[in-house]
C-alpha cells in the first residue's frame, strides 16, 4: 500500500459515496433480477450472462467470459498498469433453500434461492466496477473482479486455481466481502488470521435389525439408538472440549423407515462439525467415531462414520489486514471498522483462494432477524450504494 494521505482518501470516499447513491435504482434492479432467477452452482447461465453484459457496456473494462468454468465471468480493470492486481471475488451461485420471503420479486424456482446474499453480493460488486470504471485514471495497479460460480459445496475457486487463475491475472492480493445478518448494520468486521470454520460433513451410518413397531423387543431399532448418539456426542462438545476452542455439532438430516410403525433396519444421520482450532478438530474427528461404534456396539449395531472436509478456515492476511484497516478508518471511523473478536462458525470456499494468495475476507453487518440460509433471510437494499462504494475505495487506496 502507497503512502495514505487521510485527507485525500477520506474525501474521494465521500464522493464514492455520494456517486454510488447515484446509481441506487440501478443496484437494487441488479439485486432483484439475480434474486429472482437464482441458478445453482455449474448452472448460473442467466447469471453469468447479464454480469458480462453489465460489465462489457464499461469503458476500460476487460471481459473474459468462461476461465475455469463456463459461467465464470472475470472482469479487469487497468491492465496496462505495472505491478499485480488487486482482486475481488463474488460468488454467483444459488443454494436449494425454498424462499418463503414473500418478497414480489421472489425466486421463480421453488427449490432454489438467494437465502444467502449472494445476489446483493453481486450487485454490490458490479457497482464497484461502475464506480471503478470512471475512477481508472487514477488506479495505481490492476484491479480484477472474479465473478465466481460453484461456491455451495462446489469448490468452484479449486477450478479457478487449476486452471491457473492467480498467473493468468497476474494476482497480488485478494478481497471478499460477505453480508452477515447477525452483526450490526453498516459495520464493517475483519480480523487477522483465522476468520471463518474448518467445516466437515458428517455421515453416521447404523444397520440393525428392524421390524414392527409392536414387538421392538425382537429389533435392535437403530433409530432409537441415533438419538442416544445425538445425545453423547452433544455431551463431548460441552463436556470435553475446552469452552474456548470454539466448535460445533448440528445434524439436519436423518432417513430411516418411510412406514410410521416399522422401526427401520437402517438409519442414516447427515449433520455438520465445525471448529476453529485443528487439533481440536482432529480430537473430535477420533472421538465421535469412537462414541458412536461403543454406543453401536452395546445394541449389537454396526455402525460406520464417514468425514467430508467442506473447506478449511479463511487465513487472512495480516499485513492486508492491518492495510485495510489503515484506509477504512481514514473513511468510516474507527466505530464502524471493527474487529472481529472471534471467528465466525461458516465454511467458506474463499479458503483456497486464501491458501494461494495473500486475502483478506471482511463481514459487512446487515443486522437482519434472519439468519443466513434461513427461508426468510432478506437483504436491506439500502447497503448497496455503500458495499459499491466500499470496493472501489479499497480498489483506489491499498
Amino acid at each position: 500500500m502507497r503512502t495514505l494521505d487521510f485527507e485525500t482518501a477520506s474525501q474521494t470516499g465521500i464522493k464514492l459515496l455520494a456517486e454510488a447513491e447515484g446509481i441506487a435504482r440501478d443496484l437494487v434492479e441488479w439485486r432483484r433480477s439475480f434474486h429472482q432467477f437464482p441458478e445453482l452452482g455449474m448452472e448460473e447461465h442467466m447469471t453469468s450472462s447479464k454480469i458480462e453484459g453489465l460489465l462489457s457496456s464499461l469503458p476500460g473494462v476487460e471481459v473474459t467470459k468462461g476461465f475455469g468454468l463456463s459461467t465464470c465471468v472475470i472482469g479487469k480493470i487497468g491492465a496496462d498498469l505495472p505491478g499485480g492486481a488487486l482482486a475481488f471475488r463474488t460468488e454467483i451461485d444459488a443454494v436449494e433453500v425454498r424462499e418463503d420471503t414473500g418478497l414480489p420479486f421472489s425466486s421463480y424456482d421453488d427449490r432454489v434461492s438467494h437465502v444467502q446474499g449472494h445476489d446483493a453480493h453481486m450487485a454490490a460488486m458490479l457497482g464497484a466496477a461502475f464506480l471503478l470504471s470512471d475512477h481508472r485514471a487514477q488506479l495505481k495497479h490492476p484491479v480484477v473482479f472474479i465473478f465466481q460460480p460453484a461456491d455451495e459445496g462446489k469448490g468452484g475457486s479449486r477450478y479457478l486455481l487449476d486452471a491457473e487463475i492467480k498467473e493468468r491475472f497476474n494476482i497480488e492480493r485478494m478481497l471478499c466481502v460477505h453480508w452477515v445478518p447477525y452483526l450490526p448494520y453498516g459495520q464493517v468486521f475483519t480480523n487477522k488470521g483465522g476468520v471463518t470454520a474448518i467445516t466437515n460433513k458428517l455421515h453416521i451410518g447404523l444397520l440393525g435389525q428392524g421390524g414392527h413397531g409392536s414387538t421392538p423387543h425382537l429389533t435392535s431399532d437403530p433409530l432409537y439408538l441415533s438419538a442416544l448418539i445425538q445425545i453423547a456426542l452433544q455431551s463431548i462438545i460441552t463436556r470435553e472440549v475446552d469452552p474456548q476452542k470454539t466448535s460445533v455439532l448440528s445434524f439436519g438430516r436423518i432417513d430411516a423407515a418411510e412406514v410410521y410403525n416399522v422401526i427401520a433396519e437402517e438409519v442414516d444421520l447427515w449433520g455438520t462439525l465445525r471448529t476453529v482450532d485443528r487439533e481440536t478438530h482432529r480430537f473430535l474427528r477420533r472421538r465421535i467415531e469412537d462414541v458412536v461404534r461403543g454406543m453401536a456396539h452395546m445394541a449389537h449395531i454396526s455402525a460406520s462414520v464417514e468425514y467430508t472436509l467442506d473447506y478449511g478456515q479463511v487465513m487472512n492476511d495480516d499485513k492486508l489486514v492491518s492495510d485495510i484497516f489503515k484506509v477504512g478508518t481514514a473513511l468510516l471511523g474507527s466505530d464502524a471498522m471493527c474487529l472481529l473478536q472471534n471467528p465466525l462458525l461458516v465454511g467458506e470456499d474463499f479458503c483456497y483462494f486464501a491458501e494461494r494468495i495473500p486475502s483478506c475476507m471482511m463481514f459487512l453487518g446487515t443486522g437482519m432477524e434472519y439468519g443466513l440460509y434461513h427461508s426468510r433471510y432478506d437483504i436491506p437494499e439500502n447497503l448497496l450504494p455503500f458495499a459499491s462504494a466500499w470496493g472501489a475505495y479499497l480498489a483506489l487506496f491499498l
